[in-house]
């Protein structure tokens, strides 16, 4: 059985619906534009509540060539001048996990609204200063972690949650891929600035089992590191109660691809995806046909987290409810004890 998600409306229909529940069009400003800001603000222009206006980098060239391939109207090569101009209404910060701490202070000191990419930070002890800072100020603040907000991922909740598979016995999630040789230079693998698999990829596994399991009893941690000392691949268990387990693996130089699969007691979940925007999800049982879900790229995605950024705005809301600042701080505590466990230093930060 193959389930696909369609709209029949038209699209002037639903231009004209959406633009009728449109409360405000929010200026964006993008700090840092690298790879991952690229696709993005790319995902970004899909949304008619969602306006590219400014970008803010420590090269002026970069920070211009961004601007015209996206139509931002200004273009920093700093910064603190993308934050303090006024006509921003919303910042995503895209830089190197380990200057997010810095990035986000610097934002939410100057009352705008964050959206910060994954991994938020390289250590609990940053995250905590970043969530109190944004206490303090009342502004708002999510984890652009795009996974819980895919449909995929609810409609797994979903059924999880129905007790139609009873209870989840046991995950499986990985992430890998081999792009070798590596240029040793860059940040992947560069052990100060949060380089390896743990926190680039396995974060994404990790945040699965939390997901779907929550906090587990016991974590053992391995790593296999590269010579430039970062993880280039880790290997976790996660024990809970009544035997419940989880396994997770990450890796720079095992080309596994992703996903997740969920076994419960009546049947079993698997999740995949190619990209952001292609996404589907099995649900199989003994004796029944399996169900395939598919959904549109048109509801995938990573604009899925603007979006919900954008909703909070609307509704006055200093969290998200979907990725709300508890699931941040579970996860970079739960990643910081696989750390501990696994040897992986930040060298200067731990």
């Amino acid at each position: 059985m193959i389930i696909i998600f369609r709209f029949d409306v038209s699209k002037e229909k639903l231009s004209s619906i959406t633009k009728c529940m449109v409360k405000k069009v929010y200026n964006w400003g993008i700090l840092a534009p690298g790879n991952i800001a690229r696709k993005f603000a790319t995902e970004l222009q899909q949304l008619d509540n969602a306006h590219i206006y400014a970008v803010g980098s420590r090269n002026a060239q970069r920070a211009k060539e961004f601007a015209e391939e996206f139509g931002a109207e200004r273009y920093y090569d700093n910064y603190y001048d993308l934050v303090a101009d006024a006509e921003v209404d919303i910042i995503y910060i895209a830089s190197p996990h380990g200057l997010h701490a810095e990035h986000a202070l610097l934002c939410l000191n100057h009352q705008k609204p964050v959206l910060c990419e994954k991994a938020l930070a390289l250590n609990q002890k940053e995250v905590d200063s970043m969530i109190a800072c944004a206490h303090e100020n009342n502004v708002f603040f999510m984890e652009a972690f795009f996974t819980p907000h895919q449909p995929s991922y609810k409609e797994a909740k979903r059924v999880i949650e129905s007790g139609e598979l009873g209870k989840v016995k046991y995950i499986q999630g990985w992430f890998g891929f081999n792009k070798a040789p590596y240029d040793n230079s860059l940040r992947l693998m560069n052990p100060k600035l949060g380089g390896g698999a743990l926190l680039d990829i396995g974060l994404y596994p990790v945040f699965d089992a939390l997901y779907f399991l929550g906090e587990p009893d016991q974590i053992i941690g391995r790593a296999d590191f590269s010579e430039t000392g970062v993880d280039q691949g880790v290997s976790i268990r996660f024990d809970y109660p009544d035997g419940v387990t989880a396994s997770i693996f990450a890796s720079f130089v095992a080309a596994s691809g992703l996903g997740t699969d969920i076994f419960c007691e009546f049947g079993t979940l698997r999740l995949r995806r190619s990209s952001a925007v292609d996404q589907s999800l099995d649900v199989e049982r003994p004796g029944s046909e399996v169900k395939h879900y598919k959904w549109e790229a048109s509801v995938c995605g990573l604009k899925q987290e603007a979006a919900e950024a954008m909703k909070c705005l609307d509704e006055n809301r200093f969290e998200s409810e979907i990725m709300p600042h508890s699931m941040s701080l579970k996860l970079i505590k739960t990643l910081d004890i696989i750390r501990h466990k696994s040897g992986i230093v930040y060298p200067e930060r731990d």
